[in-house]
């Protein structure tokens, strides 16, 4: 199967996922685009070409799309962006 994701590599994104979103409701915005940027690298790194790779390079795009504005971040999305890519990441392991 495409989407396979080995065990490391989840509980990379996992980490970085939960790290990411604890940034962002810290408002801590620097913190989250230095670990979703991280993820981005891990994702296309790491993931092998499929659904989930893709379904994380959007979400991940997205989160830094909604941190990008030093005034006005859209925290609210990127915070549930990344909620939707550590529930995608779980769903794979089954």
């Amino acid at each position: 199967m495409p989407d396979d994701l080995p065990s490391d590599v989840q509980t990379v994104l996992s980490q970085l996922f939960e790290e990411t979103e604890t940034a962002i409701r810290a408002g801590e915005f620097d913190t989250a685009r230095r670990t979703v940027a991280t993820a981005t690298r891990v994702s296309r790194n790491k993931l092998p070409a499929g659904e989930l790779r893709a379904t994380l390079l959007h979400g991940c795009g997205a989160v830094t799309e909604a941190l990008a504005p030093e005034d006005d971040v859209d925290s609210e999305v990127a915070a549930e962006y990344v909620r939707a890519m550590a529930q995608r990441l779980t769903a794979s392991e089954q």
